[in-house]
């Protein structure tokens, strides 16, 4: 079950080297980007210079728009703005579901919350729901991942073991 919290890791290390990146980039151009002037391809070219080599070609484009639109002035606000916003993005959270033949009390419910937390981490999402044809047990899906510990699929298990032999 590491592969769901493996693969937010990974995907949280990618987003914070592309935002660190853009983020940085602009801090380092900053400075050069509020003193142009003029139009057309002139400033393009500018604006182009100012950029680190490394600018992605999202943020290029980002700032040869404001350039364009007569922002320039107001990028240092801009860049300050978006890594506030990045710091304080709130993630999603990681989804839980949770289906048991009988309604869990309180307690149990809380049991299975605190295992799932200290496997998945406490970012998760959790939802209990019912289904009397698991007959006993539970199905728990996070993420893309299934455990199906239900009396229905290990009675399968034995009949088809038993057709087989």
């Amino acid at each position: 079950m590491a592969i769901t919290t493996d693969t937010r890791a990974i995907a949280a290390a990618l987003f914070e080297a592309l935002v660190g990146s853009a983020a940085n980039d602009l801090r380092i151009a900053v400075p050069k980007l509020t003193q142009l002037s003029g139009d057309g391809e002139q400033l393009q070219a500018q604006v182009l210079a100012a950029l680190p080599s490394s600018t992605l070609p999202q943020v290029r484009n980002f700032v040869l728009g404001m350039a364009k639109e007569g922002l320039l002035s107001q990028i240092g606000d801009v860049v300050e703005s978006f890594e506030s916003f990045v710091k304080g993005a709130p993630t999603k959270p990681l989804e839980a579901f949770v289906t048991s033949a009988v309604q869990l009390d309180a307690a149990q419910q809380g049991r299975v919350l605190t295992d799932l937390r200290q496997r998945y981490g406490a970012d998760l999402a959790v939802t209990f729901d019912t289904d009397e044809s698991l007959i006993g047990g539970l199905v728990i899906r996070v993420g893309d991942q299934v455990l199906d510990n239900s009396l229905r699929t290990r009675l399968g298990s034995i009949q088809r073991s038993m057709l087989t032999s």
